[in-house]
């Protein structure tokens, strides 16, 4: 029994000594006040926290890709005779890109061309037979014309003719629209492949950029929303693109794809190259103060405000940030100058100076000198 009390009266005595929450808090500040001597004066520059919309960014890297892009090949086999174009030739809508060789289905038109006229022969001589006008297909009635065509054989003639073009045709490669040629490897006098494709084409006007965001970002996303386009391979090169489309679809990582379309292209932008996304929304009424004002002490946002030649340690709540601000939803008010160069040491209630460029400064040297 005499133990139990004894063990009791111990735990009571050990919980009395642990600090509480705010004696911590205390004793961080005292920590880091202890960084500095009272003859220490840190030169120190101020920003003011001020009221205005924040520009919320969500930035993302993805892929350029076309959305009209098309592999294309002959539909007929055979030699390829010319090559017109190259990598990077822009081409139009029907323009022949190669051509293979068509000597025999020339040679097969032709004489479908010279059987047609042969029939065609023979079909105004039975029109005559049956009482018809030369060359007046309109001169018998439809049965008889039937029976003459039939006798004739000029509808097989004519499809035959229809098929020799064809293949004559086929032997003509086409740009199915507009754009730039890519990916072509086949040389002249080689044959034509019925499995690879001679060529892409890629329709430049139609560059979008694929990118994954977090879902948590989503909320700052609408469709036709404006985003600023960095190229990876060339820094100095900035585009201006549209969201044109978010998949409504949430992935195992927490991922939503979109789509960015660029607005007014240049050569620069090539298929499968790498591209930062960058959108922004603004959000009205934030208190907003420069990112490097924000330090880390303990794991918690600290901001060191300025007060007639001290530093005071301020908690704060970041709500929202960027590259180059955040905004701040408990911890300042606005109007308060707030430390952002020379902040990285400081403890609370330090001594600082104003950096030069201020008008103060002067002011804060002289009571410096005065103190010596």
């Amino acid at each position: 029994m005499q133990k139990s009390i004894l063990t009791a009266f111990l735990l009571l005595i050990l919980t009395a000594c642990q600090p509480s929450d705010s004696e911590k808090t205390k004793e961080e500040e005292g920590k880091s006040k202890a960084l500095q001597t009272s003859e220490t004066v840190v030169t120190v520059k101020l920003a003011e926290s001020k009221i205005k919309s924040f520009p919320l960014q969500v930035m993302a890297t993805g892929k350029v890709t076309t959305l009209t892009q098309a592999n294309i090949n002959f539909k007929t086999t055979g030699v390829i005779e010319k090559i017109l174009v190259q990598n990077s030739s822009t081409v139009k809508a029907g323009q022949v890109l190669a051509v293979l060789d068509n000597a025999q289905q020339r040679i097969a038109l032709q004489q479908a061309q010279d059987n047609l006229q042969d029939t065609r022969v023979e079909l105004n001589k039975l029109l005559l037979e049956f009482g018809g006008k030369d060359r007046d297909t309109t001169s018998v009635s439809h049965r008889i014309l039937e029976n003459i065509k039939a006798k004739s054989g000029i509808t097989k003639a004519l499809t035959n003719v229809y098929d020799a073009r064809l293949k004559l045709e086929n032997t003509y490669l086409k740009a199915p629209f507009a754009g730039i040629v890519a990916n072509l490897k086949t040389k002249a006098y080689n044959p034509s492949s019925a499995t690879e494709p001679f060529c892409t084409i890629l329709n430049r006007e139609s560059l979008v950029v694929e990118v994954a965001i977090l879902e948590s970002e989503l909320g700052v996303i609408t469709l036709g929303q404006i985003a600023k386009i960095k190229s990876l391979a060339y820094s100095e090169r900035n585009y201006v693109g549209k969201v044109s489309e978010i998949n409504p679809v949430v992935n195992a990582q927490g991922l939503v794809l979109i789509k960015v379309r660029v607005q007014n292209p240049d050569q620069y932008l090539l298929e499968g190259m790498n591209a930062q996304v960058i959108i922004e929304k603004n959000l009205q009424n934030q208190i907003v103060i420069p990112k490097e004002a924000i330090v880390e002490r303990s794991g918690k946002k600290v901001v060191f405000v300025y007060e007639s030649g001290l530093a005071k340690w301020n908690y704060v709540t970041v709500a929202h940030e960027n590259s180059q601000e955040v905004a701040i939803s408990e911890g300042l008010r606005t109007g308060q100058k707030v430390i952002i160069e020379g902040n990285l040491n400081l403890g609370h209630d330090a001594k600082v100076l104003i950096n030069e460029g201020d008008g103060r400064n002067e002011e804060m040297k002289r009571m410096k000198r005065m103190k010596e």
